[in-house]
């Protein structure tokens, strides 16, 4: 499977919101109350300092977030989660930045700190977000590097 990472476009503003919804509803979603009322196919991009996305086939099939170092989103379509798309996505963030990546995880969402952790993150604390009406848990990652 051949992925291409490139900066976000206008054009995949639709389909990235989309990614966002389904992806954010099967991971934590179902595990946060009122969620399903934040994650829906309008529902507008958070803002950050720059994007970009992952196309497989022809199609946007994952977009990260990044303000500075610190990832503020990675969502991948649940059809193509397990395919290498999130560590591809990483992988081209860390190239662009200097310094620790950092990032924030629902404790709810196991599956992804799995992941970061296989991509060199390290926990670094707990910590808590106002999200949805409500206050949750995170894990805060870094990955440090040299």
């Amino acid at each position: 499977m051949s992925v291409e990472i490139r900066p976000f476009a206008e054009k995949d503003r639709a389909r990235c919101q989309r990614i966002a919804a389904v992806a954010a509803m099967s991971s934590y979603g179902p595990r946060l109350e009122a969620t399903v009322e934040v994650f829906h196919d309008d529902q507008p991009l958070e803002d950050c300092d720059w994007r970009m996305v992952a196309v497989v086939d022809g199609e946007v099939a994952g977009l990260i977030d990044m303000i500075g170092g610190h990832v503020s989103n990675l969502f991948v379509d649940p059809a193509r989660q397990g395919q290498g798309v999130g560590s591809r996505l990483m992988a081209a963030a860390e190239e662009r930045v200097e310094g620790d990546l950092t990032l924030s995880v629902f404790t709810v969402n196991p599956d992804a700190r799995r992941l970061y952790e296989r991509l060199g993150f390290v926990l670094e604390g707990m910590g808590f977000t106002d999200f949805a009406g409500g206050r949750h848990e995170l894990w805060r990652m870094r990955k440090p590097r040299g």
